[in-house]
């Protein structure tokens, strides 16, 4: 599929230097962020050939106008100062990139980038996911050697109508080669654990090299330890065949969007169902989609996740030295041999965390594992930093993950 520009739009603090295409350039130039390989001004665009790990990227720069959509969703936490000044803002810098074969090390230069462009940044615009991001947090992020957190390449958006229908839908997929996702006909009760789903296919689609055909079987999680769940995609178009025209979701709703590149999530209960490519809606899972299903992390994302907890451990550390402080940190057990595969051999699992000395945790678990037998909840270890896949510091105000960090410098 034809991959659409990856859109955000940068706030500063000052937007004097926008109209300076000289002293951008100067920036990009004297950057250590990536290669800056050639350069042209075009009609007050800025246009960049930049590359980064042996990928050739070209991005367009220039400056624009700005008001924030009213269903942009703010993902992170701003103080007031900031959210005043935001507000008070008229002039943004925009920064349009095609991403290349992979989404995420794209996603983190455009952050790079748009960092490099504007050392004063207040907040950026994913106009792409339709997000609001901090300008603390986008900093740390282009700072770091670990690229962000899929979820951050997507927002998935619930929409209601006048009954009990909930549409789940996405923004930010197609930007990655991928279909945009879709639950249809979920409810106000259902609507969370359908998005789970959602959420963990969308995760997984960004890992995979090919992206499944339409109708093509893909397996995601096990409702429970017997059930698999395998769900599959659905044109739109053949998707909203199944339900009436005027429903949340529906076919009169595709007039002005979502009508392009876009699936719908359906399943398949059983293996003849699949032979006859009879696919049924995820509702059928709705009483065991509410049983904690057992979802699957990739290698690669574990990695990820170990990589961003380990560069920032010294915030973990500190925060420890609090005792109002409550940590949480995630470490792998080693599973039962019946259950290892050639791709995985630990159980990922939370831990309360009891002491820290040096580079030794100390820790107790705070759950049943599923695959580790001999082991349960109240269970004592001490581990290394080779062994935490993630941590999470609970404040008296707050929860703060590897990923915001940012917090704790306001």
């Amino acid at each position: 599929m034809h991959r659409p520009l990856s859109q955000m739009l940068a706030i500063p603090a000052s937007p004097d230097s926008l109209h300076d295409p000289e002293e951008l350039l100067r920036r990009v130039q004297n950057t250590g962020a990536f290669q800056l390989h050639s350069s042209r001004l075009e009609d007050e665009t800025l246009h960049l050939e930049i590359s980064s790990d042996g990928e050739l990227y070209h991005a367009e720069i220039y400056p624009t106008e700005f008001m924030i959509p009213e269903l942009y969703r703010c993902q992170h936490l701003f103080p007031d100062v900031d959210v005043e000044a935001i507000e008070r803002a008229q002039l943004g810098l925009a920064a349009e990139m095609e991403f290349g074969p992979d989404a995420l090390a794209s996603y983190h230069l455009q952050l790079k980038l748009i960092c490099t462009l504007v050392p004063d940044l207040l907040a950026v615009l994913d106009d792409s996911s339709e997000k609001i991001l901090s300008g603390r947090w986008v900093t740390l992020a282009a700072q770091s050697r670990v690229a962000p957190a899929p979820r951050y390449l997507y927002t998935a958006q619930a929409v209601s109508g006048g009954d009990d229908c909930v549409w789940l839908h996405t923004h930010g997929l197609n930007r990655c080669g991928c279909p945009e996702l879709e639950v249809l006909n979920s409810t106000k009760e259902t609507y969370q654990s359908h998005y789970n789903v959602l959420e963990t296919l969308a995760n997984r689609l960004l890992d995979e090299e090919e992206i499944p055909g339409c109708g093509e079987p893909f397996f995601l999680a096990y409702v429970d330890q017997e059930i698999p769940l395998i769900v599959t995609l659905i044109p739109w178009a053949d998707a909203v065949e199944n339900y009436p025209e005027d429903m949340t979701g529906g076919k009169a709703d595709r007039q002005e969007g979502h009508n392009e590149d876009t699936c719908a999530i359906f399943v398949y209960p059983s293996e003849e169902s699949i032979d006859k490519g009879q696919y049924s809606s995820l509702a059928i899972y709705d009483q065991l989609l509410q049983d904690n299903p057992i979802y699957m992390i990739t290698t690669d994302e574990t990695n990820r996740m170990h990589d961003l907890a380990s560069e920032r451990l010294p915030y973990f550390k500190a925060a420890f030295q609090d005792s109002r402080n409550k940590l949480l940190g995630k470490f792998g057990l080693l599973i039962d041999e019946k259950y290892r595969t050639e791709d995985n051999c630990r159980e990922h699992i939370w831990f309360e965390i009891l002491d820290i000395q040096g580079d030794r945790f100390k820790a107790r678990l705070t759950q049943e594992p599923y695959y580790v037998s001999g082991v349960h909840e109240g269970y004592e270890c001490e581990f290394g930093p080779e062994d935490l896949t993630d941590w999470l510091i609970f404040t008296p105000e707050r929860r703060i993950s590897p990923d915001d960090v940012y917090l704790m410098e306001l």
